[in-house]
């Protein structure tokens, strides 16, 4: 049984890394890409020349309405830029740890509440824009599996590697306010 919540998700997977402004010390992402399963992918990649790729994702997940967590999550995306599958369970023992912050609130919100995103659009210039969304209730999984080809392709993470993730973050909806059209730099 597919159930997310009773919502069909957005077939969408971004991939991006944390980084630091130099000139603002803000942190932000970096979006090596997104790939999305729409027809909507047109406007991003062609208008505002954002790195959006197509994809055909899938998702089959069940979610426990009692204990509000996923008893199975499994995404694949197939897609000549970035293909990736993961897997992964929440069982209600995994807990929340996060070695090298102070606290678990400095982390979550390092990890969860970066606003700015930077970008090579699809043209070379650099991009950006700005998101909001309200706190994000993250619980923890437990990663059954993981396979991101564009992390080991671009020497980011490797392939043996992508299995032991520093963590493993889910929050079953939320809303994003993505302001647009995104910004080209100079």
């Amino acid at each position: 049984m597919n159930n997310l919540r009773g919502l069909r998700p957005l077939n969408s997977f971004a991939k991006y890394c944390y980084i630091i402004d130099k000139q603002t010390g803000e942190r932000c992402v970096w979006f090596l890409g997104t790939t999305l399963d729409s027809w909507t992918l047109a406007v991003p990649r062609y208008v505002w020349q954002l790195p959006w790729h197509p994809a055909k994702v899938s998702f089959d997940c069940q979610f426990d309405d009692a204990s509000e967590l996923y008893t199975k999550y499994v995404m694949n995306a197939q897609s000549d830029w970035a293909a990736a599958s993961v897997s992964l369970q929440q069982t209600g023992e995994e807990i929340l740890s996060f070695a090298g912050f102070p606290n678990i609130e400095s982390a979550l919100i390092y990890i969860t509440h970066p606003l700015a995103g930077f970008y090579h659009r699809r043209d070379g210039k650099l991009g950006t824009y700005r998101v909001w969304h309200k706190r994000l209730e993250v619980k923890p999984a437990t990663l059954i599996s993981a396979n991101f080809k564009l992390l080991s392709d671009f020497g980011i993470v490797p392939t043996s590697e992508q299995n032991n993730p520093y963590s493993v973050l889910v929050e079953p909806l939320n809303e994003f306010t993505i302001y647009l059209p995104p910004k080209v730099l100079e």
